[in-house]
């Protein structure tokens, strides 16, 4: 198949009139010259840009991934995340995790799965700052190996405190294993967190929430926490949740972060959630409380565009390219010969008309 007549977004440039050409499952070519051939996707003057990686999702369709993982990771697919990290967090006991863990390992094995891994928020993290004291606790080594074995490589970030006791052989043994290692719901500042560099951290976990607010000492001087060195590091990526409402980060952090940090430090997570009482809205309300959003990650883009005005080759970067980088996905997120076809079709009002993955059309 050859995608032809219109623009192919590139890491570095948009092709105007260019040609992707996918053969079985991978991308074989890509062209500024028009096509040859009888097997033609005409994309009739629309955007040709790489599937949405979305590595911090717990939901979709308002199901949870450790209910059923195939209908969360599906209703995501149809809005353009062709790679979805299936998200747990604290809230579960051990016996929880490791049945989710197995179901959702079943799940990705199954055809057009885009289930790429999975994304342990926790338990290991601060109760005091958004975790669920009745399951955030210490670090327990024959627990996470535990979890680790029966995830059969599919935990590709975790999410952790760095101040429990354990972490640092926690993070020797994540890094063993090829575990990205994220930091949220913690007070670590930056003298400790740069510590952990060396062992794979290289994620701030949707930054701005549940990281608590900078600590102040002699009566108002701030505090570096988290998101600072989240923000002043180069080698951090900001995980940002983008929705409408600016719930959980207001327009003006979304430019400002932008600005500072520059898409290829930036990757735009859902952190959709399930049971909320506000079904007509991208952000997820429980009880009165915020629980996560209802995002797709096309949405979020959207939003991020409205916010920071950002070129759809920013967008893509931080929709795509950087999440697919820093997660270890090293098969997809841009396009260029090797890759795979995860593909979207997007029209000049940032809206996905067609997905394919792995070439094969799925709307």
């Amino acid at each position: 198949m050859i995608f032809a007549n219109g623009s192919i977004v590139l890491e570095d440039c948009i092709l105007e009139d260019g040609s992707v050409s996918v053969t079985d499952d991978r991308i074989t070519a890509v062209s500024a010259e028009r096509p040859d051939g009888t097997d033609i996707y005409d994309l009739q003057g629309m955007y040709l840009i790489p599937g949405f990686v979305d590595i911090h999702c717990h939901a979709g369709g308002n199901q949870w991934f450790f209910e059923d993982p195939a209908w969360a990771a599906r209703s995501h697919l149809e809005a353009g995340t062709t790679s979805v990290f299936a998200s747990l967090w604290h809230n579960a006991g051990f016996d929880s995790f490791e049945k989710a863990i197995e179901k959702i390992v079943r799940a990705a094995d199954e055809p057009d799965s885009n289930i790429r891994g999975i994304h342990m928020e926790g338990p290991y993290v601060d109760s005091t700052l958004g975790a669920d004291s009745k399951y955030a606790r210490s670090i327990n080594e024959d627990e996470y190996k535990s979890m680790i074995h029966a995830a059969k490589g599919m935990i590709r970030v975790w999410t952790l405190d760095p101040c429990l006791d354990g972490a640092r052989e926690f993070a020797r043994y994540a890094q063993k294993n090829n575990i990205v290692l994220a930091v949220c719901y913690s007070k670590a500042g930056p003298e400790l967190l740069r510590t952990y560099l060396p062992y794979g951290l290289r994620i701030g976990s949707h930054i701005f929430c549940g990281t608590g607010a900078p600590q102040t000492r002699f009566g108002g001087t701030v505090e570096p926490g988290s998101d600072f060195f989240v923000l002043g590091e180069n080698s951090m990526t900001a995980e940002l949740i983008a929705d409408s409402a600016g719930a959980h980060v207001r327009p003006f952090l979304l430019d400002f972060v932008y600005r500072l940090k520059g898409a290829d430090r930036i990757a735009l997570v859902s952190d959709c959630c399930a049971g909320g009482d506000t079904l007509d809205s991208d952000v997820n309300i429980i009880g009165g409380a915020l629980y996560g959003s209802r995002l797709t990650l096309a949405t979020a883009f959207r939003n991020m565009r409205e916010a920071t005005q950002a070129d759809l080759i920013d967008l893509c970067k931080m929709a795509s390219t950087t999440p697919a980088r820093v997660a270890g996905l090293t098969d997809c997120g841009s396009i260029r010969p090797g890759k795979r076809a995860d593909l979207l079709v997007m029209d000049s009002h940032y809206r996905v008309r067609a997905v394919f993955l792995g070439g094969r059309r799925i709307i």
